[in-house]
């Protein structure tokens, strides 16, 4: 899933971080025990809090940039994998 963007970083950088947040509620919910949440994120406003809230809910937590992504490209994906108890 991803928000309708706007063009308005800061606005989208919102919209974005809702629904992660959203999906890390879902998946401590959802997930087995080792089980894993893959999120697309923009460097931006709310990205350390995003980091933060993969480290407290996974015992493995880390941004990964493709070889794919354009350099200039502020997109990471986010992995945890899995939920601590």
């Amino acid at each position: 899933m991803a928000p309708n963007l706007s063009g308005v970083a800061v606005a989208d950088a919102a919209r974005m971080a809702d629904l992660v947040e959203l999906a890390i509620d879902f998946s401590s919910r959802h997930l087995t025990r080792d089980g894993a949440l893959v999120t697309k994120v923009f460097h931006g406003s709310g990205y350390s809090q995003l980091m933060q809230a993969f480290k407290a809910r996974f015992r493995v937590a880390k941004p990964i940039k493709p070889k794919a992504s354009r350099d200039k490209s502020a997109e990471t994906f986010l992995v945890g994998i899995g939920l601590k108890t």
